[in-house]
């Protein structure tokens, strides 16, 4: 393999190590720099990069730790000065901010408004009022910052640091649908916001599939020494769960909404479907999915606009919670 110490400059190069010693609190050793910057064809030597690292710690405060054997380094933040604003940067900013504060009581959260209020502070003047400006123009309506407030901002932070490196971790995690705790070891894959909850996706190794784990719902975590590989088959794709809730078995699950419910399905719920047909009756919905009770008490909330075409088990299930549901009013 080619040496391609030349192809970057030594302040690029300096900056993305001090940026990545800054970012992650477990730190990395110089060994694993090496192996990250290997993955995009970037070939150093561990004697670069520890001359980077002695010259940046006459500058920055970058701390060594040792842990079981190997010296790991980390770094405190770096700062930046004289941005240079366009008014379309002002307006992106501004809609970031706005984005930014339904998730203001996660780590990655705060993390970026304060990367957006630093971008902000070291403009010019008339850059901050115009921006002051711009806040006033740009609303999210219906914004719900309480779902990430009950995330413990420790927890967050392993499992990130986790991520990064590739180490497996064991937690503690109070499951939904049973409703008990149990202890389980998972490879995490990657951060993943469901309907803005903040979760962890990764293969469990209790259930040995791929799991969503809410963070909210895990009420402690240790990162183990033991790493994975992430597969070459990992997508992070939403029709894998109906809405929040996955399962193996899945089934053909076909539905009959009538005109009027039909217009509401093309305009809001068309993404859920793999494929929508017109007919005389309104709208065909189709989807191979896992029947579960989500599923059911999403078919429910459209009444008498929507009828299960199949599975046949679906049908009994849904005439049971009608007449469950007619005692009630008797």
């Amino acid at each position: 393999m080619a040496n391609h110490e030349k192809e970057i400059s030594v302040s690029e190069r300096q900056i993305y190590i001090l940026s990545l010693l800054s970012q992650n609190p477990i730190g990395y050793t110089a060994d694993e720099i090496v192996e990250k910057l290997k993955k995009w064809d970037v070939v150093l030597t561990k004697r670069t990069i520890n001359r980077d690292i002695d010259e940046l710690s006459m500058s920055y405060a970058i701390e060594e730790e040792e842990r079981n054997g190997k010296t790991y380094f980390l770094a405190r933040k770096f700062s930046m000065e004289n941005v240079d604003l366009t008014i379309q940067d002002l307006m992106a900013i501004s809609f970031m901010q706005q984005l930014v504060q339904q998730y203001e009581h996660t780590i990655m959260g705060k993390a970026a408004e304060e990367m957006l209020q630093k971008i902000a502070s070291n403009t010019g003047n008339l850059n901050r009022k115009h921006l002051e400006e711009l806040s006033k123009t740009i609303r999210f309506i219906d914004r719900n910052e309480w779902k990430n407030q009950d995330v413990k901002p420790e927890i967050e932070q392993m499992i990130t640091a986790a991520i990064e490196k590739q180490n497996k971790i064991e937690i503690q995690y109070h499951s939904w649908n049973s409703d008990e705790t149990t202890k389980r070891v998972i490879h995490p894959y990657s951060m993943t916001f469901i309907d803005q909850y903040l979760c962890v996706e990764g293969y469990c190794e209790l259930r040995k599939e791929l799991r969503t784990f809410r963070l909210s719902r895990i009420q402690n975590v240790t990162v183990l020494k033991e790493q994975f590989q992430i597969p070459e088959t990992y997508h992070k794709k939403e029709e894998d769960k109906f809405i929040y809730l996955g399962g193996k078995d899945k089934e053909q699950l076909i539905i009959q909404f009538d005109v009027e419910t039909g217009r509401y399905i093309r305009e809001y719920e068309a993404h859920r479907a793999d494929r929508l047909t017109e007919n005389e009756e309104g709208v065909l919905f189709e989807k191979r999915t896992a029947i579960t009770t989500e599923v059911i008490r999403w078919i429910l909330r459209f009444g008498a606009g929507a009828k299960v075409v199949q599975p046949e088990n679906l049908k009994e299930q849904i005439k049971i919670e009608i007449e469950k549901m007619k005692k009630l009013y008797q």
